[in-house]
C-alpha cells in the first residue's frame, strides 16, 4: 500500500515542478514574442534594425548612420549612441571624461547627464537637485571660478522663484551654470565644451 502512495507523490512533485517549469517558460516566451512584436514594429517604421531584450532592459537600434543601446536599471536610463551617451535617472554620474578642474557642486543628486561630440569638440552636461538655496549654490560657483572669464551673469527674481545664471571661460573650456527654484528644491544645469 505505500508503494502507489510512494509512486503517487513522486508523480505529483514531478507534475508541479513540470507546472512551474511551463510557467516559467511560458512567460519567458511570452516575452520572446512580445519583443519581436515590438522589434518588427519599429523596424516596419524607421527601417532600421532593432534587438530588444525586455529581461535584461535593453534596445538596440542598428541604423545606416550608425548604433544607439538604450538600457535602464531601477534608478537611471543609459543611452549610447556613436555621438555620445546620456543618463537619466537617480543613478546618474558625471559623464565619463568630465573635465576634472571644472566645478561641480558637492551637495546635490544628479538626475541627467550626457556627453557627445560635434565638431571635434566634447559637450558635457550635468542637471541636478539640491535642498540648498538658490544664492548658495551660485556663490558657491562664483567662488570657485576665480580663474574663469566670467562673460555674463544674470539673476532673475520673480514670484515664481529665482533664477541665477553666468557663463565662464578658461583654458578653451566654455561653461553655462543655471541655478533655479524649482518644486523638488534648487535645480542646478551646467554645460561644458571643451
Amino acid at each position: 500500500m505505500k508503494k502507489p502512495i510512494t509512486i503517487t507523490a513522486v508523480v505529483i512533485s514531478v507534475l508541479l515542478a513540470l507546472v512551474s517549469a511551463v510557467g516559467c517558460l511560458g512567460q519567458r516566451i511570452a516575452e520572446k514574442v512580445t519583443e519581436e512584436a515590438i522589434e518588427k514594429a519599429i523596424e516596419k517604421e524607421s527601417g532600421e534594425n532593432v534587438e530588444i531584450d525586455l529581461e535584461e532592459g535593453e534596445i538596440n537600434i542598428q541604423g545606416e548612420e550608425g548604433d544607439v543601446s538604450i538600457s535602464s536599471d531601477d534608478e537611471s536610463v543609459e543611452i549610447k549612441s556613436d555621438e555620445g551617451e546620456a543618463t537619466f535617472g537617480t543613478g546618474a554620474d558625471l559623464p565619463e571624461g568630465f573635465p576634472e578642474d571644472v566645478p561641480v557642486y558637492g551637495n546635490m543628486t544628479i538626475t541627467s547627464s550626457w556627453k557627445s561630440t560635434q565638431d571635434g569638440k566634447d559637450n558635457y552636461s550635468i542637471t541636478g537637485i539640491s535642498q540648498d538655496s538658490v544664492d548658495d549654490v551660485f556663490e558657491w560657483y562664483k567662488s570657485q571660478l576665480g580663474g574663469w572669464d566670467i562673460e555674463g551673469e544674470f539673476v532673475i527674481d520673480t514670484d515664481e522663484g529665482k533664477t541665477s545664471s553666468l557663463g565662464a571661460g578658461s583654458g578653451g573650456m566654455e561653461m553655462t551654470l543655471m541655478v533655479m527654484e524649482s518644486d523638488e528644491g534648487t535645480t542646478i544645469v551646467q554645460t561644458v565644451v571643451k
